[in-house]
């Protein structure tokens, strides 16, 4: 069994509320970022778009708003019924 990180249960309910606000977790190298929000994402089923910030390029709000769109398409696409 893998050790469950401490904020795993906050984060999903945060993620859980009908408010549609992106969360953002910070922090330095290394620290369970990614396992967090694996085991998080693993409790819903949600669509959910991660993406690493290690290497943004500098290109000013570009790639924020690159990332921004690619998860409205990722939400509007799981909403469709499938045949």
């Amino acid at each position: 069994m893998m050790f469950e990180r401490p904020y795993s249960q906050r984060l999903a309910s945060r993620l859980k509320e009908p408010r549609a606000f992106i969360q953002v977790l910070m922090g330095p190298r290394q620290v369970g970022k990614s396992t967090l929000t694996g085991q998080a994402l693993a409790r819903l089923e949600i669509p959910s778009l991660f993406v690493s910030a290690d290497a943004v390029p500098n290109s000013g709000n570009v790639w924020l708003e690159q990332q921004w769109e690619a998860a409205r398409f990722q939400d509007r696409s799981f909403r469709i019924p499938r045949l």
